[in-house]
């Protein structure tokens, strides 16, 4: 038994994962010249990251492996490579704005929840725009002159500028961290606020899904905040062991990324591509219910969904030689299931009592099969 099969661990995913960890730590190689660039005060930050890399990439392929994900990874991925990729760019850029940075989605269910969601977010992906090219040593700063009174900043092992050390770029740089730990902060409480205040959130949260997340988070917020009040304030006290807090803290996150609820940010971009399958749909236009008549379903769903049934061995549900189950709107199919009832309880349970005069006539389908 190989250690794949002991782990439970799929092949093709491990393997995929594997490469791109690997090209990862080449990448990191390349852009630190050979690792000579590397901050040995941030080897643990850089191992917990690779970790991370190969345990995200390792769930994200496993997730596109699943035939419904995969339909829609197909779609977009062909979107990308066809003809019309360039006129989809403007759209997928909107869509990308909206989905990802805006976070519009959120918006729609209460400005509450969007301002939480929206300070965490934005201040992760500012911490990690940061942090990233710093842990793989692709962004440094060196102290330039005599006196030392300017910084200059390396891009990849060339100058990319210098800046002096009380100017307000300067401030920007060094305090950037403090303004994400900040906005994090904020978005958490406000996070276990209404968690807190919510009784359906507080009836179905999980402390290892919904709570330890959060906690993390502060943790990480927190601790960073600490290592510049020692620096600032108390003249560098405990610094050490702050430091090794916020390390721990760190590690701890990226580790858990891979596992729960934050690997959400990873899955977040493939709504783009669904807004797109969507909308290709939209313009070729949506089918008939063949109970009713009324159009209900876009055509490529139907037929994706055609092909997904099959290869699940779900396409038995059929009503007669001529409907398949997919071919009914909602509508009929829940008159199908009141007809199904009524008589399986012979009359006992009248399924058209509730139903208006007005409404459309019951289609002459038998009765559900599974």
């Amino acid at each position: 038994m190989s250690l794949s099969d002991r782990l439970d661990l799929e092949p093709r995913p491990l393997i995929r994962a594997t490469l791109v960890t690997a090209v990862l730590g080449g990448v990191v190689a390349l852009g630190s010249r050979g690792g000579r660039w590397l901050d040995p005060a941030l080897l643990g930050y850089l191992l917990a990251t690779l970790f991370a890399c190969f345990g995200i990439a390792y769930r994200y392929f496993t997730w596109i492996e699943r035939p419904a994900t995969r339909m829609y990874f197909r779609h977009t991925m062909g979107t990308l490579l066809s003809p019309k990729a360039f006129k989809a760019l403007p759209r997928m850029a909107v869509l990308a704005l909206d989905q990802m940075f805006l976070q519009r989605f959120i918006e729609k269910r209460s400005l509450r929840r969007w301002g939480a969601h929206a300070l965490i977010a934005w201040g992760c992906m500012l911490g990690f725009a940061v942090t990233i090219p710093l842990v793989f040593g692709w962004v440094r700063f060196t102290s330039e002159g005599l006196d030392a009174t300017r910084y200059q900043a390396w891009l990849f092992g060339f100058p990319a500028g210098s800046f002096p050390l009380d100017s307000f770029i300067a401030f920007c740089s060094f305090h950037v961290l403090d303004l994400a730990a900040v906005m994090v902060i904020a978005g958490c409480v406000l996070s276990l606020i209404r968690r807190k205040q919510d009784e359906g959130d507080t009836a179905t949260q999980r402390f290892d899904l919904d709570l330890l997340p959060l906690v993390l988070l502060i943790a990480v917020s927190m601790t960073g905040l600490m290592l510049t009040a020692s620096e600032k304030w108390l003249q560098g006290r405990n610094f050490e062991t702050l430091s090794f807090m916020h390390e721990l803290t760190v590690i701890l996150m990226l580790l858990g990324l891979p596992f729960g609820k934050l690997f959400h940010v990873i899955q977040r971009p493939a709504q783009v591509g669904v807004s797109l399958y969507k909308a290709d749909g939209e313009a070729e236009g949506r089918l008939a219910c063949k109970g009713c008549g009324s159009p209900f379903i876009r055509a490529n769903q139907r037929r994706d969904l055609g092909a997904l049934w099959k290869e699940l061995d779900l396409d038995g549900a059929r009503h007669g030689k001529e409907i398949h189950h997919l071919d009914l709107c909602p509508k009929c199919k829940r008159r199908l299931v009141a007809k199904a009832q009524s008589e399986r309880l012979q009359g006992a349970f009248d399924p058209f009592a509730t139903i208006p005069v007005h409404a459309e006539p019951i289609p002459d389908l038998t009765s559900l099969k599974s």
